[in-house]
């Protein structure tokens, strides 16, 4: 029995999710892209010779940083000039943060949620999901859940450099539950989670 599955109540009613590798989801939830569930934003990094750019009160996420489910905070940190000297915006807080460029990547995603504003290097992109539709923390414990195979998913075939594609991350399907099962979901594996 799949992880996204197990557990639940026998009586409902599943459907195969036309995902080979997600198998059945219960009949009432939908499955969708996540390009029609988020928007994807990316990074970059302002000038290192510029030092107005650097050493300001933004934070700025790079895969070092990923190192919890939240993010308050960021090594390095840019000024508004370096934000808007290069090709990252202000990410709201409440968005999903993957790392799609790292030596990490061999084993794990790292996810995370940040809780203030952030801006983003160029290793990693933002997922602003429509929080009708899916909620940020359903979505960290989908990927966590699931990491070995989205791993497969989304990494280039016989590539040696240890990246997720985006191309293979947004036209991947995922279970979209009723956005109240999504928070009952997401708040029960915080709770079990927080024992481990």
């Amino acid at each position: 029995s799949h992880a996204v599955t197990k557990g639940l109540d026998p009586s409902v009613p599943m459907k195969d999710s036309g995902v080979e590798w997600l198998g059945e989801v219960p009949e009432h939830w939908a499955v969708k892209p996540i390009k029609h569930l988020a928007s994807l934003f990316g990074g970059a990094t302002p000038s290192r010779e510029v030092l107005a750019y650097w050493h300001g009160a933004i934070p700025w996420v790079s895969p070092k940083d990923m190192k919890a489910e939240s993010i308050t905070d960021s090594e390095e940190k840019i000024t508004d000039a370096g934000l808007k000297s290069c090709a990252t915006s202000l990410v709201p807080q409440g968005t999903a943060l993957l790392v799609v460029r790292s030596g990490i990547l061999k084993h794990t995603i790292p996810v995370a949620i940040n809780k203030c504003p952030v801006s983003l290097n160029q290793d990693m992109k933002a997922l602003s999901f429509q929080p009708s539709v899916m909620s940020s923390r359903f979505f960290l414990r989908f990927v966590q859940g699931l990491n070995d195979t989205l791993l497969l998913q989304w990494s280039k075939q016989g590539a040696t450099v240890e990246s997720l594609e985006q191309n293979y991350l947004v036209n991947t399907s995922i279970p979209v539950p009723p956005t109240h099962e999504q928070t009952a979901i997401a708040t029960f594996l915080d709770r079990e989670t927080a024992k481990i």
